[in-house]
């Protein structure tokens, strides 16, 4: 009993430190300033990840996959599940004129399953959803009186949207399980537009200031089936759908003046007062599919389909202020995501320790929700996504834990614009211990 204490405090520590942590990555990406961010969503976990994101058909009883509810049924009957992980970015941005890059880590994930009765598992987790993080300057250079006036402008945001959820699943069947995710998104993005006159004394600097935020519930639905083919094969269908939602969020702006002396600011006049009001965000219709098979626990390959209705609006500042103005460089279409991977599983029996490790591989290619538009062509370009991705789990001796790695390599955009290359580390620990069984004395 003073054992199962000791861990439930631990694990109690372990979100108190990890809930104001995860998902606050720094690593500078202008794709972010758009909508809500930069999406996280198929990058949170390394088993997944190294498989190209593939996880709707995805069961195993020591890994918690979240991106469908319905594997939680996959967990023993007896056993606690805890899954924890990070991730290390690092990206390249170029366009014809310019290069730039930058590296961050930050925990990627910390989630809890277990098992209630037969046929109901649970599993709590936290995780992030987006990203807010850039800087750009943009440097202009006027003509008055005859004298030339340099100023600046500068565009920067931070913070992002943290996604707190509980998920229960239920066995319909032994080969049907459904689920559903009730996630508490929180979290504040600032974003600002400052305007410099670093040359000039009697012109003021200025900036414009938002503050956004976010505590909402979303949910998401899943199910799964399997379905023996033989002796030696089983074929996964998975399915999930995450409902569309308009979420009230609260906006906080204010426009004022400020001088500046060395890397101090003063703050002088306000323009535009300080005022709090409701603006809404739209949580797209999210639909995926996924076929797997499974050869005895020698391998699997799959592949999933995600389709998303981002054409929809996300984001609707109250119509009565809009203090950073419209951007109209910019628009969302519906997106179409695929995933195709696989597995050669290791035999978690053998006495070589080699042969017990698993190794993953997958890609994928989504056809960009985002569109940003060419001002040399004055055309809008749809900014797609393509990488290559590969893994493997490592057991840990005399545990029955997994220590989950891995890699993939991307690029987004297109060099016209911004095409940003990047690559993530993942590293993970998933592990199953034995708490619900009854001991029996002699």
């Amino acid at each position: 009993m003073n054992n199962k204490k000791n861990k439930g405090i631990l694990l109690l520590l372990l979100f108190s430190i990890i809930m104001p942590v995860v998902g606050q990555n720094g690593i500078n990406s202008p794709f972010s300033q758009f909508g809500i961010g930069e999406l996280k969503t198929f990058y949170s976990h390394p088993y997944t990840g190294s498989m190209g994101g593939l996880s709707y058909t995805i069961r195993k009883n020591n890994i918690i996959n979240f991106a469908n509810p319905a594997s939680y049924t996959a967990f023993d009957s007896n056993s606690f599940v805890f899954d924890m992980g990070m991730g290390f970015d690092f990206i390249s941005l170029k366009n014809n004129d310019n290069k730039f890059r930058d590296a961050d880590a930050a925990l990627s994930h910390i989630m809890i399953g277990m098992p209630l009765t037969k046929w109901w598992r649970t599993s709590v987790g936290i995780l992030p959803l987006s990203e807010v993080s850039y800087i750009t300057t943009k440097n202009l250079y006027t003509i008055e009186n005859g004298d030339s006036l340099f100023s600046q402008s500068v565009f920067d945001g931070t913070g992002g949207i943290t996604r707190l959820y509980w998920g229960n699943a239920f066995k319909i069947t032994n080969n049907l399980s459904v689920g559903v995710n009730a996630n508490y998104l929180f979290g504040q993005e600032t974003r600002a537009i400052t305007f410099l006159f670093p040359d000039s004394a009697a012109m003021l600097n200025s900036r414009k200031l938002k503050e956004t935020d976010i505590r909402n519930f979303t949910f998401d639905f899943g199910l799964q089936y399997t379905q023996s083919l033989g002796k030696n094969y089983t074929l996964g269908v998975g399915m999930t759908y995450s409902m569309p939602m308009n979420l009230k969020v609260k906006d906080r702006s204010v426009l004022y003046t400020f001088a500046r002396k060395g890397e101090n600011e003063y703050p002088r006049d306000t323009i535009f007062p300080v005022k709090e009001y409701e603006s809404t965000l739209t949580m797209p219709t999210v639909v995926g599919f996924g076929l797997s098979l499974t050869r005895n626990e020698k391998w699997m390959v799959g592949i999933d389909a995600t389709y998303s209705e981002w054409s929809m609006p996300k984001y609707i500042e109250n119509e009565d202020i809009n203090i950073l103005g419209d951007w109209d460089a910019f628009e969302y279409s519906n997106s179409l995501r695929f995933a195709l991977g696989g597995e050669k599983m290791g035999d978690l029996l053998s006495t070589k320790y080699f042969e017990r490790m698993s190794f993953r591989a997958g890609v994928h290619f989504e056809q960009g929700k985002l569109s940003v538009l060419n001002q040399a062509t004055n055309q809008f370009e749809t900014m797609n996504d393509f990488g290559i991705h590969v893994g493997m789990s490592v057991p840990v001796r005399k545990m029955k834990s997994l220590i989950n790695i891995s890699f993939q390599w991307g690029c987004y955009g297109t060099k016209d614009i911004l095409k940003k290359n990047y690559a993530q580390i993942g590293l993970s620990l998933s592990t199953s211990d034995t708490w619900f069984k009854k001991q029996k004395y002699d």
